[in-house]
């Protein structure tokens, strides 16, 4: 990882990029259990443009000295939608709460030739840091053992399922993370 570096994008500049984090969500996403296509790619895209532009949106991604982008985070507010298809029944105070609580990290994806070398758990310590939210919210596919493994270990716990409402999606975990300093006795 050492000769990889992290760049935050600004909103404004961050759609240059847009073909370019489309390749590696195509890269990462076309192995299993995901094995989208291209119409997950162009869903990505169009989705991207529209998350890159909201308030409190962040993009980090991971060049390495050939400027080949090893990996990405996007993170973005919750939209109205993110707990509704839930399918299991939750706490209130999970869903319940103030405009600013949480926000969502969206998507953290590393290329095959970085993973195992920190790149992740950088951009996903870049994407918490100096958030002024109580917490943060993912979802993540059940199967994706090695994205449940990372994410287990940095401290997110899962508090629900839902289905995406696209016809055939399939069910993701819901995972929250404390985002609040430890209480000291």
């Amino acid at each position: 990882m050492s000769d990889v570096e992290f760049h935050r994008v600004p909103a404004e500049e961050a759609g240059e990029l847009r073909h370019e984090l489309g390749e590696v969500y195509r890269e990462v996403f076309s192995e299993p259990p995901y094995e989208y296509g291209e119409e997950h790619v162009r869903l990505f895209e169009d989705r991207f443009e529209a998350q890159r532009q909201r308030p409190g949106a962040g993009l980090v991604i991971a060049r390495d000295p050939a400027e080949n982008m090893a990996g990405f985070g996007l993170t973005t507010p919750p939209s109205a939608s993110w707990w509704t298809d839930l399918t299991t029944d939750v706490e209130p105070a999970v869903t319940d709460g103030p405009p600013g609580r949480t926000f969502v990290l969206v998507e953290l994806l590393v290329r095959r030739p970085w993973r195992g070398s920190g790149v992740a758990a950088r951009l996903h310590d870049l994407l918490r840091e100096d958030r002024r939210e109580e917490r943060a919210t993912l979802t993540v596919r059940p199967d994706a053992d090695a994205a449940q493994h990372a994410y287990a270990s940095w401290g997110w716990l899962k508090v629900a399922r839902k289905r995406n409402p696209l016809p055939g999606s399939p069910i993701h975990d819901v995972l929250v993370r404390d985002l609040r300093p430890p209480r000291t006795r």
